[in-house]
């Protein structure tokens, strides 16, 4: 169904202001039934704020919505649109299964059953066996799922997928895009937002970009690639942050490790690690959910229990751990008050001599000057410090979440998935902010999914798989990123098989 300018959904003239920021600016786009539409855009772009619109989550300060001709309204026709967002909006306290079916509850008073359809859904995503379970107790992959099984099991009009695989191995990614192609033969309007250019044209019928609130081209036939895309992206000459970590590491030949483990024990996830990193060393553990690394990065923060030796500096046990490391968790929401300022959330950590007196009475003009310096410090764009953090773009709001963490001085920064969900642009930042931090000294070990970070960010890399590790891998030892994933895939499968024998 090809659909034309009264078929589907039509935005004309969307303008979005937020005081004196414009976020959208004049929109043009239309929406159809029966095709996967891309949109992409940088940091900042205002994609967030387009699906917010769709939603219904923002009204336009200027311009109109209509669908097949007429006023669309999603704020009244709410149940016609379905929302995965990039952070699932879930609820923890509900199991799985109760969370696929929130919104259907009607007027009854008893909860909803869980229907053949539903059940179908669930065990397509894989998320079938686990559907009695608390939401609270599942990784974010399982969330992630749910959010999806959510708004596929809901019979919508509309379906907006926000970055939707961002936690999602490759054969659930098949999966997921299996439903929306399913999704888009039945007649339905799918929009999909994301960062990995070649989702786009595997799967997009047409794709959007979007630069500072305007859709400047649509990309669709044998014109939609991801050179195309790519150059459409980039607006301006951005070194690549492999290239700035080549140039600009330090080394410290002979220098003792930041951090050490040996023997390091987790009761389920991993066994007998021995691993360390040294001052200016980016490391980054690679693997699949499962395979141990999440959980290997998160007890080095003291936050998964383990048996076995563990130094950090010149101290030792959980006390290295409380006082040494700084982690970012792989959802920004679990780093971020919503409801604070830029600035406040900038300075969260920070302990009391820096900014309180006597008294616990805070120190405002101290605040008002270490939050302006560390704007400048971690390259967070906003217009100032007051502003509400979820104003915003995902990519700043990361930036604020590494700043907090390095706002402590630890030794020892983890971070999982660092730019999950961020443009190309707030990548090189990110990264640059990383290596900056190494350089002073420190360690960094970033948990990741993809190859492609792996080569841009780290030095070494140690693949994880069957709780256990390989032995590390020196990233500038290969000249393409293929090459290295070449030797990542071979050293994961002799792993698996070990651990089968």
């Amino acid at each position: 169904m090809s659909g034309t300018a009264s078929s589907g959904i039509s935005l004309r003239g969307i303008t979005k202001t937020y005081g004196a920021t414009v976020a959208l600016a004049g929109l043009d786009l239309d929406l159809r039934p029966g095709e996967i539409l891309g949109v992409a855009g940088p940091n900042g772009a205002g994609k967030s704020t387009l699906v917010r619109m769709i939603a219904g989550e923002e009204r336009p300060t200027l311009g109109t919505l209509t669908f097949d001709g007429k006023p669309w309204s999603p704020v009244d026709e709410w149940h016609a649109v379905a929302v995965v967002h990039q952070e699932p909006q879930l609820f923890p306290n509900l199991t799985v299964a109760e969370n696929v079916m929130v919104g259907r509850e009607g007027g009854s008073r008893q909860r909803p059953t869980l229907g053949p359809a539903d059940a179908a859904v669930m065990d397509t995503l894989g998320i079938g066996t686990v559907r009695d379970r608390p939401l609270e107790d599942c990784s974010l992959a399982i969330q992630q799922r749910t959010e999806i099984a959510r708004a596929v099991a809901r019979d919508c009009k509309v379906f907006l997928f926000d970055e939707p695989n961002s936690a999602l191995t490759a054969a659930e990614s098949d999966e997921l895009f299996r439903e929306m192609g399913r999704l888009a033969a039945a007649g339905k309007i799918v929009v999909l937002v994301t960062h990995r250019l070649a989702d786009f044209v595997a799967h997009c019928s047409r794709v959007a970009v979007v630069r500072d609130g305007k859709v400047r081209v649509i990309l669709e036939g044998d014109g939609l690639s991801e050179d195309a895309i790519a150059r459409q992206l980039v607006t301006e000459s951005v070194l690549s942050a492999a290239q700035e970590n080549a140039a600009d590491r330090l080394h410290y030949e002979g220098a003792p490790p930041v951090f050490r483990t040996r023997r390091w024990t987790h009761r389920t996830a991993f066994s007998d690690i021995d691993f360390e990193g040294r001052p200016g060393e980016i490391v980054a553990l690679f693997g699949v959910e499962g395979s141990g690394a999440r959980e290997l990065l998160r007890s080095l923060a003291g936050l998964e229990r383990c048996s076995g030796d563990v130094e950090i500096g010149t101290r030792t046990g959980t006390s290295a751990l409380d006082t040494l490391t700084a982690y970012v968790p792989a959802t920004r929401q679990q780093s971020l008050y919503s409801n604070f300022s830029v600035g406040e959330n900038l300075l969260v950590r920070l302990g009391r001599p820096q900014i309180a007196g006597a008294g616990y009475l805070l120190k405002t003009q101290a605040m008002k000057h270490l939050a302006r310096d560390a704007v400048k410090r971690f390259l967070v764009k906003t217009g100032t410090t007051t502003q509400p953090i979820r104003s915003l773009s995902g990519g700043n709001q990361q930036k604020v979440a590494i700043a907090q963490a390095l706002n402590c001085e630890p030794k020892l920064l983890l971070l999982e998935e660092p730019t999950r969900g961020v443009d190309i642009h707030s990548k090189a930042e990110i990264y640059r902010l990383l290596r900056d931090y190494a350089n002073e000294g420190n360690a960094v070990v970033i948990f990741c999914t993809e190859v492609l970070e792996v080569y841009e960010a780290a030095d070494t890399v140690r693949i994880a798989s069957a709780g256990r590790l390989s032995r590390p891998l020196s990233v500038g030892d290969y000249d393409h990123v293929e090459q290295l994933a070449s030797d990542i895939i071979v050293l994961e499968n002799e792993h698996r098989s070990a651990a089968l024998r």
